[in-house]
């Protein structure tokens, strides 16, 4: 089987997530009036290759792919080539690569539920917002296949993230109402919605038509302002961000409706404040005066450096750990190597009460992020003085209660298939427990690097690093150096997740 190959690009950085190999397939149904590859039109042309031959040419280029790299087919319209790209997208899938199909949704409508299962990014072009744009721009009816393409996508079993793209030609869709239909069109997929662009119109193809003697239909409309443009993908932006919230909430009605009561977290039960000299611990204050004087002899403060272990998975419950000053976390390493963060300790914090209570050892490993000052409780002075204290047990039991939610949230996140949710969700959880109110905005200073960012949040390092990126573009938050975020926005970043 061969397929028809307009042309490759190597090393691309905007068709897709990282850096890709895209390959521009030949034909395209659709002839719209700003197409910049008209010479990709026609269904024959370009190379005939086959897609063993793909792999070979991805295969040359992977150690350049990264974390997020992978390879994109666009055109032209990839899907109209259904069979070939189904055989391509096959043989990649198998060899571990990540895949991504820019598309307008018009293709071999037989192959959509071969290839969608095997896409991981689609790249979805949304050409107009109702009937009439839509034929004007590109010359056919076919707005309503376009929705039912849409609103087949699940259905046909994709599972991956979309970006979607809009090319914004003046006097067509350069208003806030038109934005508003933008958001209201993409409606049945904002679920799986990852990012939304604004490409401005530009006329760099218009000496394309003049070589092949083409008439171009845009004959001196004059390219898009780049910061309008931008200005409106900001204001898009925020309209879908808030549509989220809003669907988010009817369906939190529903669910209440259907099952007679609320279906809210667990109530919360608060922290212990635990105060930062040593005698004012609440731990302490169930024991008599001449036991504190006993206990104080027995604990032990340590001073730990950022990156030393605190203990290991398996370790024996030999002692409760309080956190006098500083940040510590606790994470497991994953069956492919990498590293998943639960939970991130700080001062006035303590673990491994409920372990000495049950007498189990560690499932997970504690790591000090920041140079730590820690109060070690020997198991011996805890058997003694705290085992049948109730300040003790209730302040071990809010304090589980309060990492249960945590990891209910955790994994809410990283069950979620969306980039933006799960970065909103953790730096909303970060400007909860970390974040000081400034002028500027709520001011973040990180104890963790990018890649302890990802692993907490359930992302990979250049994936984090690109929607912490994105967000800035959208003036949701600012960046100062590697270990500074402030939230510009914070009402924004609650649309993705509340």
């Amino acid at each position: 089987m061969r397929g028809y190959v307009h042309s490759i690009e190597t090393m691309g950085l905007v068709d897709g997530p990282g850096t890709r190999t895209v390959f521009f397939l030949q034909g395209c149904p659709l002839r719209c009036a700003y197409c910049h590859n008209p010479d990709t039109q026609k269904r024959i042309g370009g190379e005939e290759l086959t897609p063993q031959r793909i792999l070979e040419i991805v295969q040359r280029y992977q150690p350049y792919f990264g974390e997020e790299g992978g390879v994109t087919f666009s055109g032209g319209e990839p899907l109209l080539q259904g069979e070939f790209l189904y055989a391509c997208l096959q043989i990649l899938k198998q060899e571990g690569y990540n895949t991504c199909v820019d598309t307008s949704g018009f293709g071999d409508p037989r192959y959509y539920s071969k290839i969608l299962p095997l896409v991981d990014t689609l790249l979805l072009d949304v050409k107009a917002f109702d009937a009439a744009s839509f034929k004007e721009l590109t010359t056919i009816d076919g707005f309503w296949t376009y929705l039912e393409f849409l609103e087949g996508l699940e259905k046909n079993g994709f599972q991956g993230q979309i970006w979607v793209r809009h090319v914004m030609v003046p006097g067509f869709t350069d208003s806030e109402e038109s934005m508003r239909q933008f958001i209201e069109l993409i409606k049945p997929i904002w679920a799986r919605v990852d990012r939304i662009e604004i490409l401005p119109y530009h006329t760099s193809g218009v000496k394309k038509y003049e070589r092949l003697g083409i008439p171009y239909r845009l004959e001196g409309v004059k390219p898009m302002d780049k910061g309008r443009a931008k200005e409106l993908e900001v204001y898009a932006n925020k309209i879908f961000a808030e549509g989220l919230r809003e669907q988010r909430q009817e369906q939190t009605q529903k669910q209440q409706e259907e099952f007679g009561r609320p279906t809210t977290a667990a109530s919360d039960l608060g922290k212990s404040a635990l105060l930062s000299v040593l005698r004012g611990l609440p731990l302490f204050n169930d024991l008599n005066e001449e036991d504190v004087e006993d206990v104080l002899q027995q604990v032990i403060l340590a001073d730990i450096k950022a990156g030393e272990y605190i203990f290991k998975t398996g370790d024996p419950p030999e002692a409760m750990y309080l956190i006098y000053k500083g940040q510590m976390k606790i994470f497991i390493n994953t069956m492919d190597g990498e590293e998943q963060i639960f939970y991130i300790y700080r001062d006035g914090d303590f673990v491994g009460g409920l372990n000495l209570l049950v007498e189990t050892p560690y499932r997970y490993i504690g790591q000090a992020l920041t140079d730590c000052k820690v109060v070690v409780i020997p198991k011996t002075a805890f058997d003694k003085y705290f085992y049948h204290s109730p300040v003790v047990l209730r302040s071990v039991l809010v304090k589980s209660f309060e990492r249960i939610r945590w990891a209910e949230d955790l994994i809410q996140r990283l069950a979620t298939s969306n980039a933006s949710m799960k970065t909103a969700g953790l730096l909303l959880k970060l400007a909860k427990r970390i974040g000081v109110e400034t002028e500027e905005g709520i001011k973040l200073e990180l104890s963790m690097n990018r890649e302890e960012l990802g692993n907490y949040s359930g992302l990979r390092r250049e994936t984090i690093t690109r929607k912490l990126g994105e967000f800035r573009e959208l003036g949701y938050i600012e960046l100062v150096g590697n270990k500074v975020i402030i939230i510009k926005d914070l009402e924004a970043l609650e649309s993705y997740v509340l």
